[in-house]
């Protein structure tokens, strides 16, 4: 099933601001953008991992702010932030043991993030080097995807305790609506009436493989794999969740440009990033549009993070920053192409020309 509708490939005008932000620190990936400061991690063999500020409010002139250095022997698994508190899912590898805790970081003022406090650590034996671990916040409360499910009690910040756990697959945790959507091999519904205890409600396999990324747009989930282009699934009923969407990248793109890493979700758009960067309208998640699609030469696309019309894409360890401006006027001809601000100038100059000399 491919139900995804080309149309003329969009007409985005894509301009690198910069070029890297990470220049002679080191290799590291983007974390999340919030309110316009965008969080990355460095890493540096021979030091230890360090959490990156930067203001981008504007932009075209990144401004470094803050930055955390994380403890010794700690290397960060997750991060997600919520009224002006980051969480961290932090590992700790100690005679080959691997061991996670849940640690708060006050970033209310960006320019000095402080660390409340960290939970125990947390033994994982049934660790799998094929398991996902993120975490993901409702209410006061921070739920960790392993091979096994950890809830911990986060009301007070600088002590989280961990209040329950459950058997897991692990993989990519979405919490809407009261609902708790693990996604592993297809998505999984639990009602979070009680936080503690999650209530099983529903389940649908996926029929690709490898997720590689996962988002929620309303009543759906949308996955997007390695090789096999993204699936949408209706949990409108969470009892009985179905897919009702496909997009199959053509046979001869599979093994050059067509490969998912990473996607976000922005308002009715989905960004991928892998082999070329791809932008797909889910308005009508059953039907889905792919509007734009990008070339970066050889360079993969890694992460792809989007906030107010830029994006800050990881290729190859380094961070580089793209505006991203959309003009439907293309798209709905059906023939534009993403393409870079110059190539844009350069058609209208020539179109101009063209009319002052008849």
């Amino acid at each position: 099933m491919n139900n995804a509708t080309i149309m003329g490939e969009g007409f985005f005008i894509f301009d690198e601001v910069n070029t890297s932000l990470l220049h002679d620190v080191g290799s590291g990936y983007v974390l999340c953008e919030q309110d316009g400061f965008l969080y990355f991690i460095v890493d540096k063999s021979s030091e230890t991992d360090k959490i990156k500020i930067v203001d981008v409010q504007q932009p075209e002139n990144p401004l470094f702010v803050g930055s955390y250095e994380l403890e010794d022997l700690e290397s960060l698994v997750d991060f997600k932030i919520s009224e002006n508190i980051a969480y961290m899912l932090t590992e700790l590898t100690i005679f080959a043991e691997y061991r996670f805790s849940v640690a708060t970081l006050n970033i209310s003022d960006p320019t000095n993030p402080v660390r409340l406090g960290s939970s125990a650590l947390e033994r994982i034996n049934s660790f799998r080097a094929d398991s996902l671990e993120h975490i993901s916040i409702y209410k006061n409360y921070t739920y960790v995807s392993s091979n096994e499910l950890l809830i911990f009690d986060c009301s007070n910040r600088s002590l989280p305790v961990k209040v329950a756990n459950y058997t897991s697959t692990g993989g990519y945790l979405h919490i809407n609506n009261d609902f708790l959507y693990l996604v592993w091999n297809g998505v999984t519904i639990y009602s979070l009436a009680d936080p503690v205890n999650p209530f099983y409600l529903g389940e649908v396999k996926s029929t690709k493989h490898p997720t590689t990324g996962s988002g929620v747009y309303g009543n759906y989930v949308i996955n997007s794999f390695l090789d096999s282009g993204i699936q949408v699934y209706n949990c409108t009923d969470p009892t009985q969740p179905t897919i009702c969407g496909d997009y199959d990248f053509p046979e001869w793109q599979l093994y050059t440009e067509g490969n998912i890493q990473d996607m976000e979700i922005v308002e009715d758009r989905v960004f991928t990033g892998g082999g070329e960067l791809y932008i797909f309208d889910i308005s009508n998640p059953q039907n889905l549009k792919r509007i734009a699609r990008k070339n970066f030469g050889d360079q993969n696309i890694s992460r792809i993070t989007v906030a107010n019309n830029y994006m800050y894409l990881t290729i190859l360890n380094n961070i580089r920053i793209y505006s991203n401006v959309e003009n439907s006027l293309g798209r709905n001809l059906g023939i534009g192409i993403g393409v870079g601000l110059s190539v844009v100038v350069g058609v209208l100059l020539v179109i101009w020309w063209k009319k002052k000399r008849g």
